[in-house]
């Protein structure tokens, strides 16, 4: 998943961190002298004791990542990032995304990657009014997810896995992990600066030197996000699983959106680069569906060979009256065959359906003649009737039609999957 961390708001946080730790360390100074003064005044026989005053409870103290995650949640509203408020599209959004939670809380998945400490977090969902292709998240549970990403999302299974992605993230304290790693790695900067100030380095070669660091430091914290991105990928398949839904359709949005990418300009990202590639995520996604004994059917989570059933009459087509009363059978919107009876349209498209699921390969398929098979075996005839409503084609060029629209199908499905 594309996950997000706003690193302006991230910084003002930890400007005020340091503000707050400041005055809190003045205070306790100042109360400390006034406590200990009071305590060395001597105090006469007479004086009447003065009634403690009654000890207020103080309020639950809140967790430090939901803090957070409030705190920047209420940056981006200032610094102007759009909500959209459509009721639907928001529940839909809650509602596969409450499911998950409710396995993140309910049932913690051990970490590879941050901690496995579980904290069970009131999540909140955002759809962002955004065109990108993203989503990502905030410390204590705030999820976001970019309006670009729903509408490229092919079916609620695809949706679940980058939730549980995104959930995942916060369930493993994703982001205090890669601060103390970035901590680390700043204070370990420092000491080597250091060392080459007290050695009376040149100034050219400390630079240089500093240089050195802040690419090691990009390096190492960039890894440090990949390591959460594969965990967050392992994590989000067993939580979209566990919810009800499909993991396969994890792995499907991750090989259609590397595909999809190789389309945009080729820029190696080298250090740079804060995510795991694309294919290096969908293998990986293969392997951990393997072991988990989960079957991968494609089909079942997107559009690819989806077969339809509609009557003619619903159809954009221009009305032609001989075409009034039939139905068609489409793979993937395209027609493939057209009849005058209902259930023979019926009857193919539950065919079609049997053998794709069974994993239907290209050498499957053969013609002869009217008749389009595979395995060996009837898939459909086309008769005269049946082949007139396909603009006037006789039954052997309609078969052919119909075995060249399946073939191509299969292959362009093969070349998806095979990413």
């Amino acid at each position: 998943m594309n996950s997000l961390h706003p690193a302006p708001a991230g910084e003002r946080l930890r400007r005020r961190w340091w503000r707050a730790a400041l005055g809190t360390a003045a205070v306790l100074v100042a109360l400390g002298g006034s406590t200990g003064l009071s305590a060395a005044s001597p105090t006469r026989a007479d004086d009447k004791p003065t009634p403690a005053p009654a000890k207020k409870e103080k309020p639950p103290e809140e967790d430090p990542e939901v803090k957070m995650g409030r705190e920047t949640h209420e940056d981006l509203l200032k610094s102007g990032i759009k909500l959209i408020r459509d009721a639907k599209v928001v529940e839909r959004v809650e509602t596969i995304g409450k499911k998950v939670a409710a396995i993140a809380n309910a049932n913690p998945i051990p970490a590879s990657y941050g901690s496995s400490k579980h904290v069970p977090y009131d999540y909140k969902f955002f759809v962002v009014d955004d065109p990108d292709i993203n989503a990502f998240s905030l410390p204590g549970g705030f999820i976001y997810v970019n309006k670009g990403l729903l509408d490229y999302v092919q079916s609620d299974d695809e949706l679940a896995g980058v939730l549980g992605h995104e959930v995942a993230h916060a369930a493993h304290h994703h982001v205090a992990k890669l601060q103390k790693e970035q901590s680390r790695l700043n204070t370990q900067m420092a000491a080597g600066l250091l060392a080459a100030i007290l050695a009376r380095v040149p100034t050219a070669d400390t630079m240089n030197l500093l240089t050195g660091f802040q690419l090691i430091a990009i390096q190492k914290v960039n890894g440090f996000g990949q390591d959460a991105e594969r965990d967050s990928d392992h994590a989000g398949i067993i939580l979209a699983h566990k919810a009800g839904y499909n993991p396969v359709g994890m792995l499907t949005f991750m090989e259609r959106l590397g595909r999809d990418q190789k389309t945009r300009p080729d820029v190696e990202l080298g250090i740079f680069r804060t995510h795991p590639p694309e294919r290096e995520r969908a293998e990986n996604m293969i392997a951990q569906l393997k072991e988990m004994g989960l079957p991968i059917n494609r089909r079942e989570v997107t559009n690819a060979l989806k077969v339809q059933v509609r009557s003619v009459t619903a159809s954009k087509e221009a009305p032609d009256t001989k075409l009034e009363g039939v139905s068609e059978v489409l793979l993937e919107g395209k027609v493939l065959y057209r009849t005058a009876s209902a259930d023979r349209a019926k009857q193919v498209a539950e065919a079609l359906d049997r053998l794709l699921d069974s994993d239907l390969q290209i050498y499957d398929l053969s013609r002869q003649g009217a008749t389009l098979l595979a395995r060996g075996e009837p898939v459909l005839t086309m008769n005269p009737e049946d082949a007139s409503l396909l603009d006037g084609a006789n039954p052997t060029t309609a078969a052919d039609q119909a075995y060249k629209l399946l073939r191509n199908a299969l292959y362009r499905h093969l070349l998806n999957g095979a990413y």
